[in-house]
């Protein structure tokens, strides 16, 4: 049974839960974008033989938006030599309230290779919201062992994005 709790990410105006305590990190990532390398700030923790993390990023120009999150689904799914999973399509549409409402916003489940070499369910969302002309940009994820879909589901939607 996981014991979930509160934790606000007060740099990225969102309100999460998480079922352990979760580490804080920050790391330069280059997508391919044409903005280059980005500092993208990182949450995430580890419980019952599964990863949860939450990840946030400033994008310059809110109009290239939906564009960052196709180049950050597409570098996730890369690394793991992921396919979509037995149990579920990628692809169905995830808008928090208050994102913007864009075609990348979506939540995945699928299948791939960890960096361990084992067979992962990797359970993912990413959205946007406008910050004045620029956005950011966020990715939640739990890398799990099987499939998670009702645990997900509730890391999903305990996803709110607080006002600015």
């Amino acid at each position: 049974m996981l014991s979930w709790h509160e934790v606000q990410m007060k740099d990225a105006g969102l309100l999460a839960y998480f079922p352990c305590e979760p580490d804080v990190a920050q790391r330069k990532v280059d997508f391919g974008m044409e903005q280059g390398p980005v500092t993208v700030n990182m949450m995430g923790c580890d419980a019952v033989d599964s990863t949860y993390a939450v990840s946030h990023w400033l994008l310059d120009d809110a109009r290239e938006a939906d564009d960052a999150l196709a180049f950050w689904e597409a570098a996730v799914l890369t690394k793991l030599n992921a396919v979509d999973s037995a149990e579920g399509k990628s692809g169905a549409p995830f808008v928090p309230a208050g994102a913007m409402n864009l075609p990348r916003s979506i939540r995945a489940t699928v299948q791939g290779v960890g960096p361990s070499g084992w067979t992962v369910t990797t359970h993912g969302v990413w959205f946007a919201r406008k910050e004045g002309r620029k956005a950011r940009i966020y990715h939640a994820v739990i890398y799990a062992p099987a499939s998670q879909h009702k645990v997900a589901s509730q890391f999903f939607k305990g996803l709110v994005l607080q006002n600015e």
